[in-house]
C-alpha cells in the first residue's frame, strides 16, 4: 500500500514539473499558486484534486478501515472486560453469600454444642447432687442403725452390770424374773436420765 502511495506522489510530482510555465513559477518564489498564469493555476488545482483522490482511495480508506477495525477491537475488549467484570462480581457475590451461610452454620453449630455441653454439665451436676444426697441419706441411716445397735448393746451391758452388782450387793443369785425387772428398771432410769440431759 505504501508503494502505491509513493507511485501516486511521484506521478503528481512529474505532472507538476512538466506543466507549462513551471520555470516561471520556480523563478518567482514569492508568488502564490493563483498569482501566475491561468494555466499554472489549473494545473495546480488538477494536481491537488488528483492527489486528494489518490490519497482518498489509497490512504484514507485503508486508514479508516484500520481505525474502524482498531475501534471495533477496543470496543470488543471493553465489552469482554465488562462481561468478565460482571461474571467476577457475580462469583464474588456467590462466594460472599456462601461465606455468610458457612459463617451462620458455624455459629449455629457452635451454639448447639455450647447448649448441649451446658445441658450435659447440668445433668452431671444434678446426678452428682442426687448421688451425694443418697450417700448422705444412706450414711445417716447407717449411723442411726449403728447408734441404735450400740444403744441396745449398751443397755444389755448395763443390765448385765446391774445384775452382777445385784448379785454382789444382795449376795444371792437373781433368777430370770428378778433379772428382767432389774434390767427394765435400769433401762427406764438411764433412759429418763438421758432424756433429761438432752
Amino acid at each position: 500500500m505504501q508503494g502505491k502511495i509513493f507511485c501516486v506522489l511521484l506521478l503528481m510530482l512529474c505532472l507538476c514539473s512538466s506543466a507549462p510555465g513551471s520555470e516561471a513559477v520556480a523563478q518567482e518564489h514569492e508568488a502564490g499558486p493563483f498569482s501566475g498564469a491561468l494555466a499554472d493555476s489549473i494545473w495546480t488545482v488538477i494536481a491537488f484534486v488528483v492527489l486528494l483522490a489518490a490519497l482518498w482511495k489509497l490512504a484514507w480508506k485503508p486508514m479508516l478501515a484500520g481505525l474502524n477495525a482498531r475501534q471495533e477491537y477496543i470496543e470488543k475488549q471493553i465489552s469482554d472486560a465488562e462481561d468478565t467484570k460482571k461474571d467476577a462480581n457475580k462469583i464474588l457475590a456467590d462466594y460472599n453469600a456462601k461465606l455468610a451461610d458457612v459463617e451462620y452454620d458455624g455459629k449455629k453449630i457452635i451454639a448447639e454444642h455450647v447448649k448441649r455441653a451446658e445441658k450435659e454439665s447440668k445433668e452431671i451436676i444434678a446426678k452428682a447432687r442426687n448421688d451425694i444426697e443418697s450417700m448422705k441419706l444412706k450414711a445417716e441411716t447407717d449411723l442411726e442403725r449403728q447408734r441404735n445397735e450400740a444403744q441396745a448393746q449398751l443397755w444389755v451391758q448395763a443390765g448385765e452390770i446391774v445384775l452382777k452388782l445385784g448379785q454382789d450387793v444382795l449376795g444371792k443369785t437373781v433368777d430370770d424374773n428378778d433379772n428382767q425387772k432389774l434390767i427394765d428398771q435400769a433401762i427406764k432410769r438411764l433412759s429418763y436420765e438421758e432424756s433429761n440431759s438432752n
